[in-house]
């Protein structure tokens, strides 16, 4: 749990996951961006059921999972959801998660290939390196504006003094990575674009808005010069 928590962030945007011991309980807590609406509840119930499925091949006897929690309200489709995902679950709830049994958790795993998931770390610590490099001023731009609130992306003054740099600095700083705010701005929309649109089936009207977007014909233009064709077309 601990490479699912450091490590997801490569790979989508739209929400954390942390683990958390209470009690005798040990819970893998899933949290949605704000600002999701009813998406956010797609995005918990696909990353708990990815997640579920991470456990149980890791794990050689029975899944230690002893319920999934849900915050949202119980949805037409419940009993298939309890059925896919073969355990208690539970709607209405004060968190989303896994519930897992904390002595469970302690019981140390089965052998698995060493070799396999050394170089799959290696492969997720590259990408985690790439954003958090001190030495790029362009990475910690971008991993700024992903952690940034939807719709609201914070300018370059803001930027600039949120990573302790004067404007004048910034700006040198990125064009000595050969980029600018706003090539750095249009690569984190071009990634959420895609990632809102294909990934998680929101319409055009709601990307473009979680995008910053006040119009929708700028931000099908947008697309259109990023990936060649209109948004629509995805």
């Amino acid at each position: 749990m601990q490479i699912v928590e450091r490590y997801v962030p490569l790979r989508t945007s739209l929400l954390a996951i942390r683990s958390e011991t209470v009690n005798d309980e040990f819970r893998v807590v899933f949290e949605p961006i704000p600002g999701l609406g009813e998406i956010g509840n797609v995005v918990a119930e696909i990353a708990l059921g990815t997640v579920k499925n991470i456990i149980d091949a890791t794990v050689a006897s029975n899944s230690p999972c002893q319920s999934i929690l849900f915050s949202m309200s119980e949805p037409s489709h419940a009993a298939l959801s309890r059925e896919l995902l073969g355990c208690e679950v539970l709607y209405g709830q004060s968190w989303t998660g896994i519930s897992l049994n904390y002595s469970e958790v302690l019981n140390p795993l089965s052998h698995r290939d060493a070799l396999v998931m050394s170089e799959a770390l290696s492969i997720c610590q590259r990408d985690l390196e790439r954003l958090e490099s001190n030495h790029s001023i362009a990475a910690r731009l971008e991993r700024l504006l992903l952690k940034s609130k939807q719709g609201e992306f914070p300018n370059q003054h803001v930027c600039a003094q949120t990573l302790n740099m004067t404007p004048r600095t910034f700006h040198r700083r990125l064009r000595e990575n050969g980029t600018s705010y706003r090539d750095v701005l249009n690569k984190v929309r071009c990634r959420l674009a895609h990632e809102y649109l294909k990934m998680m089936h929101l319409g055009v009207k709601e990307t473009a808005y979680l995008l910053g977007y006040g119009d929708i014909a700028n931000f099908r233009r947008a697309f259109t010069r990023w990936y060649g064709f209109p948004p629509s077309k995805l």
